[in-house]
This record gives structure tokens, sequence and C-alpha cells, in this order.
């Protein structure tokens, strides 16, 4: 009881604070009671076939179809009402032949809209789990570590919107391979719509390193840039291109041209001696009937397409996304398959520094390199706030991984050179589970995965085989209230 009671004041505290920002009908993305809401949306949009800009997140309520229940009230908000909310929650994990955890975290934030076009949105975080991250290293209180989780302010003008602070978002499909929703960026992004066409663009600071930590002489600042075009070739149809480079160094500041989201990046590095990590890509949506959504993403980090000389050897590397969701296959009942496929050396770099990474995890929506992963899950809507799936998935993972010292075996032999995917050791988990998730009495939310795993070469070790059990529970409690300013 004491401890609830701590959790309420120290809510209370916090949401006293200055704290960060979203928009009105601005659904903000990387967050489990958001995500399923996400779930529900993208089931709507396969049922639609309407104009809808789905190749950017997070989303904004652009048509009255999509609810964003039970949180609509923080997006009905009038010009002169500040919405405070908060979320108390545990996440409990036990394993077969692993310890069992149970982590707290407490969320607090405000929305806003001071003007029409005009929104904040902003949520603190104290999290039990992130004050025992390794790479955690700011100030921890009562075994609880405490940052700002998003803090953004967002304007809309008729074709024109741009987002400014720390804000998640995704590129292409929900689960993007260029950028994740569970990362929160510093920096700004910004959308011009004409008629079909759509110019995006993305800045953002990520984290450095430093003498303390990393074994450099001085600061190396990082940076992420992007920018994409997507083409609405019919309200079925998109495609989408995309550029995007990780640039740093030590003392290095944001180059000018990484600035104008009209020029080529790879071409303006190369031309300025630069050794930045640039990368290329495509996406597209097919909505070829109602009910039925084919999706899929090609992100090149690099490609030979000359064999004159032995480092033309060098093993391509890239990320390749497909999918599909038939929506109402048989009566509230969902399919999606699912197939991602990340090259060894993919996102590494010679340069530490310019791996695609922050904090060491990934920028995009991968489990790192030299793996495939294949899924099939079948969702059953009880109710617009109730869903039940059972999945099945096979995920090959080789010994390859974004953070290794960089090699050119290749350059070790004379002619051919091959490898083959996954690399070395592969490890095999085929995994089968059933999941419930559901918000209850508009004030608390259940997501509960049991499920078992089947292991070949546990952890890269030839016949070392495990089956292990496992259960995952995250709970939460939300409110939400409105607050006059006059």
């Amino acid at each position: 009881m004491i401890k609830i009671v701590k959790k309420i004041l120290l809510i209370i505290i916090f949401l006293s604070l200055p704290i960060h920002l979203i928009a009105r009908g601005l659904l903000p993305a990387g967050r489990m009671e958001y995500d399923f809401l996400y779930d529900r949306i993208m089931r709507s949009e396969a049922l639609t076939l309407d104009d809808f800009h789905y190749q950017l997140g997070p989303y904004y309520d652009g048509s009255d179809q999509f609810t964003f229940e039970p949180f609509d009230g923080m997006k009905r908000l009038s010009t002169r009402t500040i919405g405070l909310f908060s979320f108390v929650g545990e996440n409990f994990s036990a394993a077969e032949e692993e310890t069992s955890t149970g982590y707290e975290s407490i969320r607090g934030g405000i929305v806003a809209r001071p003007f029409d076009d005009f929104f904040v949105y902003g949520n603190f975080l104290l999290d039990e789990k992130l004050a025992e991250d390794r790479n955690y290293t700011g100030k921890k209180w009562r075994g609880l570590a405490g940052e700002v989780e998003q803090a953004f302010v967002h304007y809309r003008r008729k074709s024109f919107d741009i987002t400014a602070g720390r804000f998640a978002s995704f590129w292409g499909p929900k689960n993007s391979l260029v950028l994740s929703a569970d990362n929160a960026l510093d920096g700004l992004g910004y959308s011009i719509h004409w008629g079909r066409l759509s110019l995006s663009y993305r800045l953002a600071r990520l984290d450095g390193l430093n003498p303390d930590d990393d074994g450099v002489e001085q600061y190396y600042n990082r940076y992420f840039a992007g920018h994409r075009l997507d083409l609405r070739l019919s309200k079925q149809v998109r495609i989408g291109i995309f550029e995007s480079v990780i640039f740093g160094g030590p003392g290095r500041q944001i180059d000018l041209y990484y600035l104008n989201p009209l020029i080529f990046f790879h071409s303006s590095q190369l031309n300025e001696g630069m050794n930045d990590n640039s990368f290329l890509g495509l996406d597209f949506s097919v909505k070829p009937r109602h009910g039925l959504r084919l999706y899929g993403q090609l992100l090149v980090d690099d490609f030979q397409i000359e064999k004159e000389s032995q480092g033309d050897q060098e093993p391509d590397q890239y990320a390749l996304l497909a999918g599909g969701q038939w929506v109402d296959l048989w009566r509230a009942t969902d399919l999606a398959l699912e197939y991602t496929r990340v090259a060894n050396r993919t996102f590494n770099q010679k340069v530490e520094y310019n791996r695609y990474l922050i904090d060491g995890i990934p920028l995009g929506d991968v489990l790192g390199n030299d793996y495939d992963l294949l899924t099939l899950d079948m969702k059953r809507w009880l109710s617009d706030q109730t869903a039940v799936a059972a999945e099945v998935s096979i995920y090959r993972k080789g010994e390859g991984r974004i953070t290794d010292e960089w090699t050119e075996p290749w350059m070790a032999i004379e002619g051919d050179y091959d490898e083959p995917f996954p690399t070395g050791t592969v490890e095999k988990t085929y995994s089968y589970s059933l999941r419930l998730t559901s918000f209850l009495l508009d004030h608390f939310f259940i997501d509960l995965t049991g499920g078992i795993e089947r292991i070949n070469n546990y952890r890269h070790i030839t016949g070392e085989d495990r089956t292990r059990p496992y259960v995952n529970i995250r709970l939460s409690s939300f409110v939400w209230t409105g607050l006059s300013v006059d």
C-alpha cells in the first residue's frame, strides 16, 4: 500500500513540472498501450482504400474512421485545456533456467493544443529496468532511473507538417528497417505533401563517444539524417524511395549538405572526402482488395556492382522485409505473415561512430544483423478493446554482430569470395506462443504472452539444444484528466 501511495505522489509531483510534448490526434509511438492501437489502426487501414499517408509514423487522426480509444480524450482537447495523464506499470517475465524478473515503471505527462494547428506532448519516465541497464549513465533514485521519454511540438498546416523535440517515428512499415518506433531521437522531422507526392526529412542527434567510456581522446559527435520521396500511384498502391546516413567524428558538427532534402547524400559525402555511412532503400504498400494489405522494404548498406578488383568481392550488405496481412479472413480473425532478413556486416562499418546504432541498439526495428526471421500470426478480435493471438516463428541467427570489429577476409585470398548465410554456427529458435491483449474498464491494460521455444545450437554451441517455456506479463493502469487554463 505504501509503495502505491509513493507512486501516486511521484506522479503528482512530476506532472507539476514542465515536461514533454505531443499533438492533437497524433498518436505517440513506442509504448505498449499505444502499439495495440496501432495494430487496430493498421487493421482498419487494410479495410479502407483511402489516401491517408500511412508511410510515416507517428500517425495522426487524418480521418474520422480511426479511433484512439481509450485515449480519445487526448485528441479532443480544446485550445483552453491541458490534458494530464499517467501510467503505472509492472513488467514480469519468467523462463526456464533463467531468473524471473519484475520491473516497475511510472510515466506521467501532458498534452495540449494552445493554438489550432500547434500541438504539444510530453512525458517523463521512472523505470526500474532502465536503472539496471549498463548503458544507462544518468541519475538513480530508490532503484529507479529517470528521463524525459518523449517531448515534442507538432505543427500541421494543410500540406505541411513539422515535429521538433524528442520523439519516436518510423518510415514505411510500422516495424521499419530504417527507424524503429522504440527509439525516441532528439531532432526534427517534416513532410511536404503535393498531390500524389510526399517529401519527408528527419535529422537527429545520436549518442556520442566519450573519453571516459569509449577510449577516445576527445568527444565524438554522432548524427542521423534521412530523406524520402513517396508516390501514391493510386489509392491502393504507394511506393517510396529513401536515403539515410550516419555521420560524426571528433568535434564534427552538422554539415549543411545533410540539411538539404534534395541533395543525394551519398555523392555529397564522397565529393567532400568523408567516410560517412550512407544507406539507400525503397518500400511499398499495396491493397489489392478490401482486407488485404501487402508491404515490403529493402535497405541497402553496400552493394557490389562491378567485379574488377579483389575489394569488389566484399559481400552485399542489406536488410529485407516482406509481409502481408489478411483482415477478416473469417469472422474478426486476421492472418499475418512476415519475413525479415539482414545480411552479415549490415549496419556495421570500419569506423565505430558510423555504426547504425543508438545506445548500442539498432536504429531500425531489427534484431541486429546476420539473421532471418519468419513469423506467422493469427489474431482474433473479441472486441475493439481485446484480441487474442497465436504465433509461430522460426529465427535463425549467425555469429555476426553489428558491433563486431570490421574485418575483410576477402582481401586475404585471390579470386571469388563467398560466405554462408547466416554465418558460423547458426542458432535456430522455433517459437510457439499465445497472447492476450486488452484494455479493461477504460483505465487498465494487460498484455499476457506464454509459449515455448525450441533452441538448437544454443548460444552458437554445436549440439547444445534447449527447450524453454516462458511467460511475459505486462500490466498498467492509466488515468487522464483535463485542466482548464481559464
